[in-house]
């Protein structure tokens, strides 16, 4: 009896480390950290290109109206700060790829080429980009008498507004309308002064790859 009671105490020694391996270890459960989506990056130097209309309205001109396809480019700067988007832009857009109506007497007037330098503000939705511009333009005006040709430059102003979607990290499109105005110039021909001032309604689609 003696003997049996040390064989229980060993058996039951053996017992408890190979109940102890037969027991689940608890698996710890990993819970994926969530990782908010990197916003949209605006900031840095941009160049593009873009095409469009172009609705000029002449005063002082037979012919009141031209519209026209126009082609251009621009170079510009983005600075970000969280939803605010601010910049500057300069874009020179080329007119004369289409037809005016038709001379109804008196002077004639075109549009050769307008440039603008411009501040453009607005705000990020993420890749979504909503703003307004206001700057300095600049354009060529030529005017006609039907005889002799005269063209001459213009400062003036340029207003406008337009949105920008971010189709990759660097590349984006955008639509855009300026309201520009160059005034009035004094045309002096051979049957006397005519001055002639000019209105453009620009609607521009373009490009614009982000450095």
């Amino acid at each position: 009896m003696k003997r049996s009671i040390p064989m229980v105490g060993l058996l039951a020694l053996l017992a408890v480390p190979a109940m102890a391996a037969d027991r689940r270890v608890p698996v710890q459960q990993y819970q994926p950290v969530y990782s908010q989506p990197r916003a949209y990056n605006w900031n840095g130097v941009y160049v593009g290109v873009h095409s469009g209309a172009s609705f000029d309205r002449f005063q002082g001109a037979g012919k009141k109206s031209r519209n026209e396809v126009l082609l251009g480019g621009q170079l510009g700067y983005n600075l970000q700060m969280g939803g605010l988007v601010a910049g500057l832009e300069a874009d020179m857009s080329m007119n004369g790829f289409g037809k005016g109506a038709k001379r109804t007497g008196g002077t004639s007037a075109d549009m050769r080429y307008v440039s603008t330098l411009k501040a453009r503000a607005g705000f990020a939705f993420d890749r979504f980009l909503v703003y307004g511009l206001g700057g300095v333009a600049y354009g060529s005006l030529k005017a006609s008498d039907g005889l002799v040709s005269k063209e001459k430059s213009k400062v003036g102003y340029v207003v406008g507004a337009g949105a920008e979607y971010g189709i990759t990290d660097n590349l984006s499109a955008k639509l855009e309308y300026n309201y520009v105005s160059l005034g009035k110039q004094n045309f002096q021909f051979a049957n006397g002064r005519t001055r002639v001032g000019v209105n453009e309604h620009l609607v521009k689609a373009g490009l614009n790859y982000r450095f």
